[in-house]
């Protein structure tokens, strides 16, 4: 199996238990084995673990985003584009800044790779120590930084924001949402273990939780007489936003006291794994921080440079847009693969990590670039039908528009930065990843300074970060082919496909190796005429029907989306693009485990 020698499992009280201790060949087998005993008692067949996660992932991120999408649509019904959502939305990025650095970011990718030592290990004792040291640390630590920020936002001067009355918004809606930022960062810790022993489905389903929870604040709102007080209103809210990450950090605690890994808080310092995820972390942390600031600046930048109210909440509520497609694209995929790649890292099979790279990038260019393209394509009237109400104007709804279709550029080069910089992470090389994102960091900045005063206004910030983005992009291509220069050719001349092998870890050919930059072109090619056709078919609806109502509105946009899908789907079929049949191939095989499962049974 991949060549190694099964070998026995370390017992705990061996030295070779360590997990920072492990040899490559013991680390091989150990996770063939582990992998080849999980799968039988799941009934699985080879190589559906990372898709079927993957896909497990992308439903319920679907959901995610559903959700979200309808709270957007009730809080820009209710709050449009007013100097109150300003503030929120200023606010708002303060917790999402940390739950970055320490939630979904730099903790995650931190201590996957501790945990998964620790899974091969089989010492859950030790386990437990480490989740219940980092959440105790992760706690105090954001609590200390939650009465810092706090104490800073309200002894600054009122008028330095250039506007008192919105910075006293700001400071009371940051009063609530920063301790949301413990809460938050506890469920990512939670989720990051969860992923580790294979549970996607429920973690997955968190931000959905939260997305309800706020929905339904939102509708209380609406129908109390709250709705004729926008800054009440605004501070019920976010006082719902702190309650769902409460939400979020509790009910993940059943599953992990039914995987064994819920601990109680204690202070295990001397835990080998404490130190070997701080050092990971530390690096990581301060390219996040500098890119989150920055993010925080954009903002900033909108309010103080882009003159009236609205921009803030313009470039909001096209980010949220934006975030629809690429949760079903870069986070499934890359959350799924995560675990994978840090597998065939530590093993040292980079013939299959090289192939889960070029593969993944290749199925992500595949779904990116029509997604974006579609967007791009609709912006507009997508942008009117969601984010129209007593709070916004034609002239904001149509900058929202051009925030979005300026986003859309991002849009393929963020989803394979997402994997990209898993797979450095994977190789335990949280350096490269750091100075390339300090490099697009200053591209960013210096472009959005520039062009956030021209008359893009704050959609120069989404042109911004399509420019980075492509930055970003070629200098860690460039790295990571130098890092893995020659695993392709390795991979070329395997023999055979290992039957522990996953899907997307499959061996090249030559001809699939040439085949890679053909299929992106060519997905970009039928994504242009994809954009073109559910342009024409909105268009052509919209002057059938008319703007006499979002009833309408819809109509020609869901129209407009259909034509896409029929197009993108019909033209693929007829250039016989290999991703479809691979797509396909994963239904049968999901079905046909199916299948085989109840013939088990």
């Amino acid at each position: 199996m991949s060549g190694t020698e099964a070998s026995p499992q370390p017992q705990p009280d061996d030295p070779a238990s360590d997990p920072a201790t492990l040899t490559p060949s013991q680390i091989a087998a150990d996770s063939v084995r582990l992998e080849e005993q999980l799968r039988s008692a799941r009934h699985e067949g080879p190589g559906r673990s990372v898709l079927g996660s993957a896909v497990v992932v992308s439903a319920a991120t679907s959901l995610s985003r559903v959700t979200g999408l309808l709270r957007d649509v009730l809080t820009a019904a209710l709050f449009g584009f007013s100097r109150e959502m300003d503030a929120f939305f200023l606010a708002f990025t303060l917790p999402n800044l940390f739950r970055k650095l320490f939630g979904e970011g730099a903790l995650s990718a931190a201590m996957i790779p501790v945990l998964a030592g620790y899974r091969l290990r089989g010492d859950m004792q030790a386990t437990r120590r480490l989740l219940g040291t980092m959440a105790t640390l992760l706690g105090l630590g954001l609590g200390a930084v939650v009465v810092l920020g706090l104490g800073v936002i309200w002894l600054l001067p009122s008028g330095w924001l250039g506007d008192a009355h919105k910075y006293e918004r700001f400071r009371e809606y940051s009063t609530i949402l920063l301790p949301y930022v413990i809460f938050i960062c506890l469920s990512a810790l939670q989720t990051g273990a969860l992923n580790c022993w294979h549970r996607f489905g429920g973690p997955a389903l968190m931000p959905a939780l939260a997305n309800v929870i706020w929905v339904a604040v939102l509708v209380g709102i609406w129908y109390s007489p709250l709705r004729g007080d926008p800054h009440a209103a605004v501070l019920v809210m976010a006082a719902g936003v702190l309650l769902s990450g409460v939400a979020q950090w509790v009910a993940q605690m059943p599953g992990l006291a039914r995987t064994g890994l819920l601990s109680r808080p204690r202070l295990s310092l001397s835990e080998p794994g404490i130190k070997e995820t701080f050092k990971a972390m530390a690096p990581m942390l301060f390219a996040l921080a500098v890119f989150q600031v920055n993010t925080f600046l954009d903002q900033l930048l909108a309010e103080l440079l882009v003159p009236g109210d609205g921009a803030v909440s313009a470039y909001s509520y096209a980010s949220r847009l934006f975030q629809f497609p690429l949760g079903l694209v870069a986070v499934a995929l890359s959350t799924a693969m995560f675990p994978l790649m840090s597998r065939f890292a530590q093993s040292n099979e980079l013939d299959k990590l090289t192939a889960s790279l070029l593969n993944s990038a290749r199925l992500l260019a595949f779904i990116a670039l029509p997604s974006a393209a579609g967007l791009a394509a609709l912006a507009w009237p997508i942008t009117t039908l969601l984010f129209s109400g007593a709070g916004s104007t034609p002239a904001m709804l149509e900058r929202t528009g051009t925030v979005v279709a300026m986003l859309c550029l991002s849009l393929p080069l963020v989803s394979v930065i997402s994997v990209l910089t898993r797979g450095f992470y994977a190789l335990r090389d949280q350096k490269t990843p750091t100075r390339v994102g300090l490099v697009a960091v200053v591209v960013n900045l210096v472009c959005n300074v520039v062009l956030l005063q021209t008359p893009l206004l704050e959609a120069g910030l989404a042109l911004g970060t399509a420019i980075s983005g492509a930055v970003n992009l070629t200098l860690l291509a460039l790295a990571l082919r130098k890092r893995l220069r020659g695993t392709v050719l390795d991979s070329m001349r395997a023999g055979a496909i290992p039957p522990t092998s996953e899907r997307l870890a499959q061996p090249f050919s030559p001809s699939k190796v040439r085949a890679i930059p053909a299929a992106i072109a060519r997905s970009a090619a039928v994504s242009g005429v994809m954009a073109l056709a559910a342009w024409a078919a909105e268009a052509a609806l919209r002057g059938r029907f008319g703007l006499t109502g979002r009833w309408s509105l819809a109509l020609s946009v869901s129209g407009g989306v259909v034509a896409g899908v029929v197009v993108y789907a019909g033209l693929s079929l007829l250039l016989k693009a290999p991703e479809v049949e691979q797509i396909l191939s994963l239904r049968k095989r999901r079905s046909g485990g199916g299948q085989a499962t109840a013939t088990k049974q």
